[in-house]
């Protein structure tokens, strides 16, 4: 079961802050997740939990990306229980943008889709995406799922997932969308990563079913180009975005797209009252739902 994000968990928290940070990476969770617990792999046992958040521990994303101020970004996004909140996909996203706008300024107040503010993709220098179901979440069967919340929960928003049915309007226009904003002359690299192991989907709720495969290749990669490219790992959907220790197969994968990343980034001179600072923006490591 996931644990309850409270007002505390929610916004931007910086996990680790060079002394002259010329990049930052921006760590996003999926609905329904935990913003910490996502990152977070337990190397110890049950009885004698040790918990690793590759984003800050030393020797992990810090050790590769030494000049990055490394964030990670929590919402509300519980679909069933008490604390179920009824928002829209766009709702979410204004307000990452907002916060976002506090951290670093005007540059980025700004909307995907507003011509207005062209220069969000323009500083942005790439997107990692573990497991996101661009196509729909095909291993998912949402009536058996809402079923088994409702039993459990009574309180469900049911609306939460239908953004995850396969060929459903919303889903098609949004990341049409985001390939159309992708295809301006600066074209931030993407990575995208897919599972290779079936999961329990039921976990969600604390129950067991029969293993599939949540988001398959298909849908969890767009359309592979110049800039982006497609990564496997032999993870289920529910650990494929925690590493507990530099030598994980998993972990070295990721991290040399990564620091690809970094190391490509462009420098820009960028204007935040009352300093200048020499920066780069970031990228988003950006999770599926669960």
């Amino acid at each position: 079961m996931v644990r309850a994000v409270t007002e505390d968990d929610t916004g931007i928290e910086i996990l680790y802050q060079p002394s002259n940070p010329n990049i930052d990476i921006v760590a996003v969770h999926g609905l329904g997740a935990h913003p910490d617990d996502t990152w977070c792999k337990n190397i110890g046992t049950p009885e004698s939990p040790q918990w690793v958040n590759w984003l800050k521990d030393p020797d992990m994303l810090p050790s590769i990306a030494s000049n990055a101020r490394i964030m990670r970004y929590g919402y509300e996004s519980a679909w069933f229980g008490s604390e179920a909140i009824k928002q829209s996909t766009t709702d979410a996203a204004e307000e990452f943008l907002d916060d976002l706008k506090g951290l670093r300024g005007a540059m980025i107040h700004a909307r995907l889709h507003s011509k207005r503010w062209p220069d969000l993709l323009s500083y942005t220098t790439g997107l990692v995406f573990f497991g996101t179901p661009f196509r729909g979440a095909e291993g998912i069967s949402q009536s058996e799922l809402l079923q088994a919340a409702i039993e459990e929960h009574k309180v469900v928003e049911a609306q939460a997932l239908r953004i995850f049915d396969p060929g459903n309007d919303p889903l098609e226009d949004l990341v049409t969308d985001f390939c159309r904003l992708h295809s301006v002359p600066h074209k931030a690299q993407i990575a995208c990563f897919f599972e290779q192991k079936p999961s329990n989907i039921m976990a969600i709720l604390g129950k067991n079913a029969q293993k599939s495969f949540v988001v398959s290749r298909s849908s969890g990669c767009l359309d592979e180009s110049e800039s982006t490219q497609k990564y496997r790992l032999a993870r289920t959907h529910f650990d494929m975005n925690k590493f507990g220790k530099p030598s994980e197969r998993g972990f070295i994968k990721a991290a040399q797209v990564i620091k690809g990343m970094v190391e490509a980034a462009p420098r820009f001179k960028v204007i935040i009252k009352p300093s200048i600072i020499d920066t780069a923006y970031g990228f988003v490591l950006n999770i599926s739902p669960f």
